[in-house]
C-alpha cells in the first residue's frame, strides 16, 4: 500500500550531459501530472510522461526536468534589424559629441542584443536513456517514499479498524436488549394513561402486536451483518500491494451508510453512544484513506 505523498530526486551525468529530476506529489481523486521543462524538451514530453505514468495511478504530482548539455554551445545568428537600430544609435551619439566612434563594429561585436542564441535539437538516441534513466532514479526514490508513508498509515488504519470491531461486537450485544426495554417502555407509558379495567387487555394482546411491530423496526441484524463484512473487507485491502484508494474510500462511505441506519433504528442510548463513538472513528479513516494511492 502507498501513500499518494511523496518526493524524490536524482542527478546524472553521462554522455555530456547533466541531467537533474524532482518529482513531488500530494493527494488528489485522479492523476494530475503536471511536467516543467525546458523548451527544448517538449518533443519528449510525452515520453518522459508515459514513463512517470507507468508507476504513478493517482495524485496531484509536479515533476520538474532540467539539464546541461557540456557538448554543444548555441548557435548565434546576428539579427540585422537589432544591430541596424544600434548603428543609428551609435551615429545619434557622434552627433550630439561630436566625435566619431573609432571602431563601430567592434562595439556592436560587445552587445549581446544584437545576437538571437538558438538551441539545436537535441539527439534523441543520445539524450533518451540518460533522461529515461534519471526519470527512473527520482521515481524510485519518490516511490520508496511513498512505500514508506503508506506502512505508517497502513498501521493506524488497521488498528482503527480492529477498534470499530470491538465497538461493533458491543453494539451487538446490546440489540439483544432494545425488545425488552422497548417492551418496558411502553408499559410504563400504558400504566400511566389506562384504568384497571383496560390494563390486562393492553398488557396482554396490544403490548404483544406492539413489540412485534417494534422489534422487525429495530431490528438491526442485517446492518450489523453487512457492517462487519465491510470491516473485513477494508483489513484484507491492506494487504494488496495494488493500488487501493478508491476501494478503502468506497468501503469508508458503506461502514459510515450502516452505522447510520444502526443509530437510526435502534434508538437505545447504549446503541446511540457506540454509533457515535464509531462515526469518529470512520472520520478519522475518512481523513487517512485520502491519502492513499
Amino acid at each position: 500500500m502507498k501513500s499518494m505523498t511523496g518526493y524524490g530526486k536524482s542527478q546524472i551525468s553521462e554522455n555530456d550531459l547533466n541531467v537533474s529530476v524532482e518529482i513531488k506529489a500530494v493527494n488528489h481523486r485522479n492523476r494530475d501530472l503536471r511536467m516543467r521543462l525546458p523548451y527544448i524538451l517538449n518533443p519528449f514530453e510525452m515520453d518522459f510522461r508515459r514513463i512517470i505514468e507507468q508507476k504513478i495511478s493517482r495524485g496531484s504530482i509536479d515533476v520538474s526536468i532540467n539539464y546541461e548539455d557540456l557538448n554543444k554551445e548555441p548557435d548565434l545568428k546576428l539579427d540585422i534589424n537589432t544591430a541596424q537600430n544600434y548603428l543609428k544609435l551609435y551615429q545619434e551619439i557622434e552627433e550630439l559629441c561630436d566625435e566619431k566612434i573609432n571602431s563601430k563594429a567592434l562595439l556592436l561585436a560587445k552587445t549581446n542584443a544584437v545576437f538571437n542564441h538558438q538551441e539545436n535539437d537535441l539527439d534523441e538516441k543520445r539524450i533518451m536513456p540518460v533522461f529515461s534513466k534519471a526519470i527512473e532514479q527520482a521515481l524510485n526514490e519518490f516511490d520508496a517514499a511513498r512505500i514508506k508513508e503508506g506502512e505508517h498509515l497502513k498501521n493506524d488504519l488497521a488498528e482503527r479498524i480492529k477498534y470499530m470491531q470491538n465497538i461493533l461486537a458491543q453494539i451487538k450485544n446490546h440489540a439483544v436488549e432494545v425488545v425488552n426495554y422497548q417492551r418496558q417502555r411502553l408499559l410504563e407509558r400504558l400504566e400511566s394513561i389506562l384504568d384497571d379495567n383496560l390494563e390486562e387487555y393492553y398488557n396482554g394482546q396490544r403490548v404483544a402486536a406492539e413489540m412485534v411491530i417494534f422489534a422487525d423496526k429495530s431490528d438491526v441484524t442485517e446492518e450489523t451483518t453487512r457492517l462487519e463484512s465491510h470491516l473485513e473487507q477494508f483489513l484484507n485491502s491492506l494487504k494488496t500491494t495494488t493500488p487501493i484508494g478508491k476501494n478503502l474510500d468506497f468501503l469508508v462511505q458503506e461502514i459510515l451508510r450502516e452505522t447510520n441506519t444502526i443509530g437510526s433504528k435502534a434508538n437505545y442510548l447504549e446503541i446511540t453512544k457506540l454509533v457515535v463513538e464509531m462515526k469518529t472513528n470512520i472520520e478519522k479513516v475518512r481523513e487517512q484513506v485520502q491519502n492513499i494511492e
